[in-house]
Parts: structure tokens; C-alpha cells; sequence
């Protein structure tokens, strides 16, 4: 089948060139707007309680329109209390409090509740209420902004769904181009020194440049009809650069070894598309199966990085079949132009180094040497490197997920200073409490109800963690400020209006107005930890466990429920996802190969190297091991998700190496049958081509491991390390050792499997003729079961 294609595509290379290039310009036209279209929101399951919650908080008490909060700082010494501070604050506010966008503005003056001061005093803040949802606001933040006049001598930083979502756009826009700039001419150069051909090194660079846009078009299109996080882009272009590039690298150099073999351009293309060519696509398949595990979350941002994880692989797997083979089908041997082999010889000359042709025989021959040594001792190599791996991995034992919010962002912006702010300066927990509605049987002013509402708070008051909770029956005597017991404050709400006092008639309506909806009470329980915490969500569980008495229902919600929701709907999930990843990715390879050994040995493998960069990922960035040097700050968790994503990112890629070192070995056993001298030659065939594609995505993972943003920084670090893992102790040390034990039963398979694998063709090597080697491994030779 991939012989055909290759034929076909050389056939009318011109016209499938020519395709290819007019859809990835029509997909660069819209691909700039992808940013435009995302979310930095989506951390939350749509069938949670706390989802429940706030759709509840936003139809019933009119909640559900955007807020911004405005921090005002003061000069030093200010009483941010004081009339003279409010007035100016009152001053600032004036456009707006006239705006049509602007629903109210409360704060202190209105209020003179404490919460909006800060602990020294000296700042203040206010909760500006939109008529627009949180997503809608984004697009006139500025303009709202600007109508703030800032008195001379304040500092003003606004906070809130709006202001965190520009920053992160911002933030993500200047990741992925400084990404970009860095790995970019490293990629290019490491190129350069693999091919030592300008030609060949342009072109995977120039499918990257294809598959790229056209990834964020798509991205683009689909954002119109679901949510995708903001962190898509820098994924997908992190992704595409690996990918689009390796593909291609794995491609150019298969083309150049047929070239010179001796056959013809039609003959090489057609070659190159039905082995690395398929390998290339059953890379492809297995990186966008185990990309499409996170299609099984509930939470839409997880669900995003699949989606965008399968363009990206959709669109490099489309231009390396597509327009790579057409391309190099009209350069045929131009495509060593530009040859910097004679350059290089002149160079290693004057350094008193071999010749480039002689190092390269030097090369293989250590690499076989390599594998011989490795082979000679197979346990002796696999026990202890099995050992480092999974000590390596034993950090990840002690993971603590957090939610990710404006902390993640880095120091010095707007909303995330605002946000730190907000958290270290005032009352913390005051602008995210956890929301509790309680539905009650008849009116929740009847005594009975307040009795048993005053008790249910009372005990969700005592749950560690929660310093107070406040609902409509928290009234305090106005000339003895002690709080009035249950009974006293169902006789107010039972007296008529106009015989309750003054200022006792107008605090009941205002509590009555806030917390009471129908025969719903809204109670909002403090807590000074940060939501998005372990500690923070902790809380949630023992809150839920309590019974709110007789006829009360009650539903948990607020920040610190959707983090709790998310990390219990996450790890319900988790096996699904896994499981189906490890069980799709050895289908393939069992398709690819006809073997059942090689994809039990290679999941194996592949899970070995995520395990122990995992390990890496929560003794850094949780821990905060090595922050001086990556320059960050760890929140005390790991960002929740990031293990999943990366477990579904790495295990498709960890599947390049897999299925290209493989098909090599598999090759020369099909001419040889000799197990031992197969897996030499496939180790010291594929050495260069994998090490530099192994060296081309640590780079560009390693590049985005710049990001200031800790999401990304530390998504970029883990998968850098579980690619070098891959690439050095998996292919060079475990692959030859196992297969050195397993020897012939390599390529086995039970009878009528084989004959399925066979019917289908996937397995058949297509440029060489296959030898005969039985259709059931033999016990007999002990020479040959272990090869």
C-alpha cells in the first residue's frame, strides 16, 4: 500500500507539491487569529456538584455575568479606610459607574466591610460587576481600563477572569515566538551537521513550516464550535516542530541511503515512502492515539490538548507522505546540494580528525560494537538500568496536584500581581470562598429552617481549615456587637417590616437579598487557603460529609470544589485513558510488526521512560529543586494535568524511536534471520538519524522550558528529559538487551494472529525480499530462542 503511494506521489509530484503548498497558505491566513479564539479557563468538569453550583449561582442569583476586581495601592502611609482615600477612590470610579457595560461597583464606601482593606491598611479594593460573562469581557478590558482615572500616586492593578485571561494570551504569544527563535536555528544546525547537505537540512525545516500553520488554522476552526485552552498553541507548535521535523529527518536520510544504493529517483521515493513513509504513519497513529486518551476527560482544557495534539500530528503526517516525497521526487540527487562534505573534510583535517565518510564506518562499527557488548550480557545491563529507572521515578509517588491559576503566571504581571495581592495583602480566601446552597422544605426564614441553616454553618465553620461562614442568619447586635443566636434572628425576619428597628430592617434586606433565592440559602464559608492547593481543596470532602439537617439538601461549590472536582473526575479517567493508549499503541505495532513480543516489550519500555521522567517532573518543579537555575518559583504542587498530558504527548512519541529502530532490526532479520547481528545493524543503521532527531526535540522542548509560565515550563523540562532517556538508556542499553533474551520470538505470533497481520501487509518490509523463519518459534535451539 505505502509503495503505491510513494509511486503515485512521485508520479504527479508536481501537482501534489502544488496542493500541498496552496492549503498551508490557505491555512496561514487564519492562523494568526487561533490566539484569539482560546480559553484560559476550561480546569473545570462540566457534571461536577461545583459545576452544578455555579450555574445555579449565575440562574438564581444572578451571578453568572463577569467581574473585575480593581487593587488601588496607596502612597506609603495611606488609610485606605479613611473618607479622604474612598473619595478619590469614588473619583477614579466615575466613568464608569455611568458605563452601560458596568452593572455596579461595591467596595468599602459602599459597604464599610472590612474585607476590602488591607491588613497594613494601605490598599484597598472593588469589585466592579459586568452585565457580560467573564469570556465576553476580554474583548473591552482596555477600554474599561482606561476609563479608570488612577489619582496620582496610586498603583492600580485589576484582577479577575478578564485581566488573567489577556495576560496569559500575552504570555503565550511571547513564549512561542522566543520558543521559536531559540530552537529554530539549533534545529537547523543540527541538521546541517546530519545531512551535511544545506538542501537536505531545508527541507524537514520547511515541512515544519507547513505542517505548523496549518495546525493553527485548524486550531482556529475548531475553537468556533469548543472551548480550547490558551496553552494549545505553544503545545501544537512545540509539538509540530518536533514532530513535522523528525518525520521529515527520518524521511530525507532514507532517501539519500537509496540514492546511493543505486537506484533510481522513482525507486527511491517509492522506497522511502513504504518503509520510513510507513513508519512515519504508524508513528503518527500511535502519537495521535495516545493524544486522544485525553478526549476521555471531562474537563474541556484536557480535552483541548488532544484535539490539539491530533491536528498538529495530522498535519505533519500529511506533508511528510504528502509534499516531502513529491519534493524530494523533483530534486532527486539535488537534494545533496549545497554539500558541505568537502568542507567539513577540510576542516577535520586541519583538526587532524577522520574524514566524515571514514568517521561515519567508525560510528557504526562502535554502535554495533555497542550492541554486541550489551547483547553478550543482557541481564547484567538490564537489571541495574531497570533499577535507576524506577528509583528514578520514586518522586512521583508523593504527587499533589493544584489547579492552575494567575500564580502560574510569571512576576511582574497585571493580574498575577493583583491576584498575589488579593491573597497576601487582605482577608485572604475573601474573594474565593466556598459556596454552599441549600435547598429547604417551605420558607428559610421559618425558625425551624434558620435553627437547623445556623447549625449547619455552625459545623462547616469547624472543619480545619475554614474561618468563618457567612449567610443571611449572621446578624450581631448593633449597640453590642455580639451575634444573635438562631431564635432572635428568626423573630426579626417574622416581624413585618415596618416594626423591625432601622438598621436591623435594612441589614436583613440586604442579607435576604444576597443569600436567600425561593427556598434556596446561599452560606459562603471562608477559608484562608488557597483554593487552588492541595490544602486548599482539602477541604472540600469533610465539608460535603456533613448533613445539613432534615429536609436540607446542599450542593458544594466555589474555586476550591471545581479544583476538588477536577482532580477526582481527572482520576477517574486516568485508567481509561491509560488503558486505552497502551492497548491502541500495541495494536499498531503488532499490525506494523506482526509480532505480540514487540509491543508488550515496547509499552514497557515506553512506560519505563515516562516513569522516571514523571519522577523528575515533581522532584523539580513540585519540590522546587532546581529553581535558581530554571528560574521559578514552585506553587508546592504539580500542575494538574500536565502528568496526563505529557504521559499521552510522550507516549506517541517515545513510539518514533520504537517504530524506526525496529523496522530497521526487523529489515535485516527478514535477510538474515539472525537475531543478534539484526538488532546491531538496526541500532548502528538508525544511530544518527535518531540521535539527531532526539536532539532536535530536546531542543525544542528544552526551548520552551524558557517560558516564564510554570505550565509550560515545566511541561517543556519533563518531556526534554523523558525524550533523552528514550533516545539514550531505552534504545541504546534495554532494546538490545531484551531482544537479545527474547531472540526469535521476537517476530512471533500465535497462528492466527500472524495470519491476520500477514493478510493485512502492514508488517511486510517492502524494499527487501523476506526470508522464511516458520510460523512458530522454536524451543528447541537454545542458540536461536535467544538469538
Amino acid at each position: 500500500m505505502f509503495s503505491r503511494w510513494g509511486a503515485f506521489v512521485y508520479r504527479f509530484r508536481k501537482p501534489v507539491a502544488l496542493v500541498a503548498i496552496a492549503v498551508a497558505l490557505l491555512a496561514s491566513s487564519v492562523a494568526g487569529k487561533a490566539a484569539s479564539v482560546l480559553s484560559a479557563g476550561g480546569w473545570l468538569d462540566p457534571t461536577s456538584e461545583s459545576t452544578t453550583v455555579n450555574d445555579r449561582l449565575a440562574t438564581e442569583f444572578g451571578a453568572g455575568h463577569g467581574t473585575l476586581i480593581a487593587v488601588f495601592h496607596g502612597p506609603p502611609g495611606s488609610n485606605a479606610a479613611s473618607d479622604a482615600f474612598q473619595s478619590q477612590l469614588g473619583t477614579a470610579l466615575t466613568a464608569l459607574r455611568t458605563d452601560s457595560r458596568v452593572a455596579g461597583i461595591v467596595g468599602y464606601s459602599e459597604t464599610h466591610d472590612q474585607r476590602f482593606i488591607s491588613t497594613n491598611g494601605q490598599a484597598a479594593y472593588v469589585v466592579i460587576q459586568l452585565y457580560a460573562k467573564d469570556e465576553d469581557s476580554v474583548a473591552f478590558l482596555d477600554d474599561l481600563r482606561s476609563r479608570i482615572a488612577t489619582p496620582a500616586g496610586f498603583d492600580l492593578k485589576l484582577a479577575g477572569y478578564g485581566p488573567i485571561t489577556k495576560d496569559s494570551v500575552h504570555q503565550a504569544e511571547k513564549e512561542l515566538i522566543q520558543a521559536e527563535t531559540v530552537s529554530l536555528p539549533i534545529a537547523g544546525l543540527i541538521l546541517i551537521l546530519v545531512f551535511a547537505s544545506v538542501v537536505a537540512a531545508g527541507m524537514p525545516l520547511l515541512v515544519a513550516g507547513l505542517a505548523i500553520p496549518t495546525t493553527l488554522a485548524m486550531v482556529w476552526l475548531v475553537a468556533q464550535q469548543v472551548q480550547l485552552s490558551i496553552y494549545v498553541q505553544n503545545v501544537s507548535t512545540m509539538l509540530g516542530l518536533a514532530l513535522a521535523i523528525d518525520y521529515s529527518l527520518f524521511m530525507v536520510s532514507r532517501f539519500r541511503e537509496e540514492l546511493r544504493r543505486g537506484r533510481t529517483v522513482a525507486e527511491a521515493v517509492e522506497v522511502t515512502v513504504a518503509t520510513s513513509g510507513k513508519a512515519v504513519a504508524f508513528s503518527g497513529a500511535a502519537v495521535a492515539i495516545g493524544l486522544s486518551g485525553l478526549l476521555l476527560f471531562e474537563a474541556p482544557a484536557l480535552r483541548s490538548f488532544g484535539i490539539g495534539g491530533a491536528l498538529v500530528v495530522g498535519a505533519s503526517v500529511f506533508y511528510a507522505l504528502t509534499f516531502l516525497p513529491a519534493m524530494l521526487g523533483m530534486l532527486g540527487p539535488r537534494v545533496n546540494a549545497l554539500n558541505l562534505v568537502d568542507l567539513f573534510d577540510r576542516l577535520r583535517a586541519r583538526l587532524g580528525l577522520r574524514s566524515r565518510a571514514v568517521s561515519e564506518r567508525v560510528r557504526r562499527s562502535r554502535w554495533e560494537r555497542v550492541a554486541h557488548l550489551v547483547m553478550a550480557r543482557p541481564l547484567l545491563v538490564l537489571i541495574p538500568v531497570l533499577a535507576i529507572l524506577l528509583a528514578a521515578g520514586t518522586p512521583f509517588l508523593h504527587l499533589k496536584q493544584g489547579i492552575p491559576d494567575a500564580s502560574v503566571l510569571p512576576p511582574g504581571l497585571e493580574s498575577r500581581e493583583a491576584a498575589v495581592a488579593l491573597q497576601d495583602e487582605f482577608r485572604p480566601g475573601e474573594t474565593s470562598p466556598v459556596t454552599i446552597l441549600a435547598d429547604v422544605s417551605g420558607s428559610p426564614t421559618d425558625p425551624a429552617n434558620i435553627q437547623a441553616l445556623t447549625a449547619y454553618a455552625d459545623a462547616i465553620a469547624r472543619v480545619p481549615g475554614i474561618d468563618r461562614v457567612e449567610g443571611p442568619f449572621s446578624l450581631v447586635d448593633p449597640t453590642s456587637g455580639v451575634a444573635l443566636k438562631p431564635e432572635q434572628v428568626a423573630q426579626l425576619y417574622a416581624l413585618p417590616k415596618d416594626q423591625r428597628p432601622a438598621q436591623i430592617s435594612s441589614a436583613l434586606d440586604a442579607l435576604s437579598a444576597t443569600y436567600i433565592r425561593g427556598q434556596t440559602v446561599r452560606l459562603d464559608a471562608v477559608s484562608p487557603l488557597q483554593p487552588v492547593s492541595p490544602d486548599g481543596t482539602s477541604i472540600i470532602p469533610p465539608i460535603r460529609a456533613i448533613q445539613p439537617g432534615t429536609g436540607i439538601t446542599a450542593q458544594v461549590g466555589g474555586f476550591a470544589a471545581t479544583g476538588y472536582d477536577f482532580n477526582v473526575s481527572q482520576a477517574a479517567s486516568i485508567p481509561w485513558a491509560v488503558g486505552v493508549t497502551l492497548l491502541a499503541s500495541a495494536l499498531i505495532l503488532f499490525l506494523l510488526f506482526g509480532s505480540l513480543a514487540i509491543p508488550v516489550k515496547a509499552v514497557i519500555m515506553t512506560l519505563l521512560s515516562i516513569t522516571a521522567s514523571f519522577g523528575a517532573l515533581v522532584w523539580i518543579f513540585q519540590d522546587g529543586n532546581l529553581g535558581n537555575i530554571l528560574q521559578f518559583q514552585s506553587p508546592g504542587f504539580t500542575i494538574a494535568g500536565n502528568p496526563i498530558i505529557m504521559f499521552s504527548v510522550l507516549f506517541g512519541l517515545s513510539m518514533d524511536y520504537e517504530v524506526l529502530l525496529l523496522s530497521r532490526i526487523q529489515e535485516a532479520y527478514r535477510r538474515s534471520g539472525d537475531n543478534r547481528a539484526s538488532v546491531a545493524e538496526g541500532l548502528a543503521k538508525t544511530a544518527g538519524v535518531i540521535t539527531g532527531a532526539a536532539l532536535i526535540m530536546v531542543t525544542v522542548f528544552s526551548a520552551f522550558a524558557l517560558a516564564e509560565s510554570i505550565t509550560i515550563k515545566s511541561i517543556g523540562v519533563g518531556m526534554a528529559i523523558a525524550v533523552f532517556i528514550d533516545a539514550t538508556i531505552i534504545r541504546i542499553l534495554l532494546v538490545p538487551a531484551t531482544m537479545r533474551l527474547l531472540g526469535r520470538w521476537n517476530w512471533w505470533a500465535p497462528g492466527p494472529l500472524g495470519r491476520l497481520a500477514d493478510r493485512l501487509g502492514f508488517s511486510h518490509v517492502e524494499d527487501e525480499p523476506s526470508i522464511e523463519t516458520g510460523g512458530a518459534p522454536p524451543a528447541a535451539e537454545a542458540g536461536h530462542a535467544v538469538g
